[in-house]
């Protein structure tokens, strides 16, 4: 059992659920795996795990994980501004597969009236299509302006994917939900002149801010 400080209970930081004690802070996150139980997160905007809870847990034979989580980049103005005027997105890790969340997203744009363009090398290979468009192996292959590149991989994949987009001439890239990517890939996004968004979800951005595509 873990005991939350008074103090950010009081301050409406920490909540529980089902047993469960998480602490409602994004800087910092680390993860405790009890055996026999349900894993839990405790996050931070300001606290890192204190040794001794490290200690306790490695000493209980609890799994321990600490990471620093990125901020998110791009304002409500910026998302708002760019699915207003984009037009043709790229998907990159687009795939047939409908238990995937980039196949429902994309999806989703296509039905806003988005073109959306499948990035996806293993379907290209084979010239396949996904959800009726032919996939292509990189951004840089598509030979159309890219308003927006939409990055559906794992972070350590997701700077040759911005290296690829900045190669294409795309103007903006955009990193899905809890996708920590380094500030390096940020900055080399930026100076080539590109809009920037992370850690959102255009279909949520879409439905929350009450966003109109551009007409086509």
């Amino acid at each position: 059992r873990l005991c939350m400080p008074d103090r950010l209970l009081r301050q409406g930081r920490c909540r529980v659920t089902s047993g469960l004690s998480i602490l409602a802070f994004t800087a910092h996150v680390f993860t405790l795996s009890l055996p026999g139980s349900a894993a839990f997160v405790l996050t931070s905007s300001f606290l890192k795990p204190p040794a001794s809870l490290q200690s306790n847990a490695l000493r209980r034979g609890w799994g321990f994980q600490f990471c620093s989580m990125s901020s998110d980049i791009g304002t409500d103005d910026e998302v708002r501004a760019l699915l207003s005027s984009a037009k043709t997105i790229a998907v990159v890790g687009a795939t047939n597969k409908d238990t995937m969340p980039v196949h429902g997203v994309m999806k989703f744009l296509m039905n806003q009236g988005y073109k959306c363009i499948p990035v996806n090398p293993r379907e290209a290979g084979n010239g396949g299509e996904i959800l009726g468009v032919p996939a292509v192996a990189k951004v840089s292959d598509i030979k159309e302006k890219v308003d927006m590149v939409d990055i559906f991989m794992r972070a350590d994949r997701v700077p040759a994917a911005v290296d690829d987009a900045i190669a294409q001439g795309a103007g903006a890239i955009w990193t899905q939900l809890n996708i920590d990517v380094d500030e390096g890939t940020i900055a080399k996004a930026k100076a080539a002149g590109m809009v920037v968004i992370t850690n959102r979800c255009p279909a949520i951005e879409m439905r929350s801010l009450a966003i109109q595509p551009p007409k086509l």
